[in-house]
């Protein structure tokens, strides 16, 4: 009985911890990447129409990264924190060893090994789908397509004022357009966007005028027409489309033989074994003295987290491009991280600092 209270008592105080910093990260992550969209679109080269949906299926793409490192951040402070206070101390006294500590961990370490499987080979997949799909439909649709009636709209950048009183079935009708590229005024009874089969993108409009010269000591010059065709801009919508194989099911890479699928094969096994690698870490690494805090720990963590990611990517990279072996692979940095993890958890790396638990 007293184990399981021991055991409940830790892993809350570890998932607690966790699951507060990955809300943080989260936060911090989302705001900054929420700030260049918006950004991007104050420019007009995002459809701000698309900003919550990117943000929300990019989601599980920042969450797989984020969990490990705010899990092993969150045993930090848990562990810490008892360290600190003196009640590890306690439980060293009780009996507690390093390897039941350990085991006490893995407790939460399976429910965030768990979390960090599902969200790499399914949800961040099955997101990077649907942004992909989003890019590619927003792309397709001509700026004039995305027209509001009865309000001013900057388009192509900026470098267009637009507006149109009405519409009627993908028709604008009452058509103002000032092109401050070009230096001209158009104003039309109506305007239909199309496209060419060769896939430029037109807007045709009817029945009105042309002013240019707005901006020349010469007066400006005044054109009459019953048809006129301007030819636009290939959209930018500030967001580059996912990359193929970050697109696909784990079942097709499975099948796939390609390297550049097998390396994100890897990447997304390799995200699930860096939970239990880094809670290898964690348990020596979270050793303080009361002098030192809780916090005395945190740095070294993120430095550990950073160096593994780096790796697991500079590798993923060279099994894409063929200059690693497939069966090496992203399979080298789990196995040196894991020999460094066991000489530091039986106290044999200065690194683990203090006396062992």
């Amino acid at each position: 009985m007293p184990v399981m209270i021991i055991t409940r008592y830790i892993s809350r105080q570890i998932l607690q911890a966790t699951f507060a910093i990955a809300i943080i990260l989260v936060v911090v992550v989302a705001v900054g990447r929420l700030l260049n969209y918006l950004a991007k679109a104050a420019k007009g080269e995002l459809d701000p129409s698309l900003l919550l949906q990117v943000m929300a299926y990019r989601m599980p793409d920042f969450l797989q990264l984020i969990l490990p490192l705010a899990l092993l951040l969150g045993i930090l402070l848990a562990l810490g924190r008892l360290y600190a206070d003196s009640e590890m101390t306690v439980l060293i006294a009780s009996g507690m060893g390093p390897l039941r500590l350990l085991g006490i961990i893995m407790v939460a370490t399976v429910l965030i090994s768990g979390l960090v499987a599902a969200l790499s080979l399914q949800l961040a997949p099955m997101g990077s789908r649907k942004v992909s799909e989003l890019i590619e439909i927003q792309q397709n649709l001509n700026e004039f397509d995305l027209m509001q009636p009865g309000l001013f709209q900057n388009i192509s950048g900026g470098h267009r004022t637009t507006y149109a009183e009405t519409m009627n079935d993908g028709e604008l009708h009452q058509v103002f357009v000032h092109d401050s590229a070009n230096n001209r005024v158009i104003k039309a009874e109506s305007a239909v966007p199309y496209k060419d089969p060769d896939g430029s993108r037109f807007v045709l409009f009817r029945h009105g005028t042309i002013t240019a010269g707005f901006n020349t000591r010469t007066d400006p010059a005044l054109t009459q027409f019953d048809e006129l065709g301007l030819r636009l801009p290939p959209r930018n919508l500030g967001i580059l489309p996912e990359t193929e194989e970050k697109t696909l099911t784990t079942a097709k890479l499975l099948a796939s033989p390609l390297p550049s699928h097998v390396a994100e094969l890897q990447w997304r096994f390799s995200l699930i074994l860096s939970v239990p690698v880094l809670t290898l870490f964690a348990v020596p690494l979270a050793r303080v003295s009361p002098r030192q805090g809780r916090y005395a720990k945190l740095l070294p963590g993120i430095l550990l987290y950073l160096a593994y990611l780096g790796l697991l990517l500079l590798s993923r990279n060279a099994v894409a491009s063929t200059k690693l072996p497939q069966n090496v692979g992203l399979w080298w940095v789990h196995a040196v991280f894991l020999v460094f993890g066991l000489l530091m958890f039986a106290g044999k790396l200065p690194l683990a600092g203090g006396r062992r638990v």
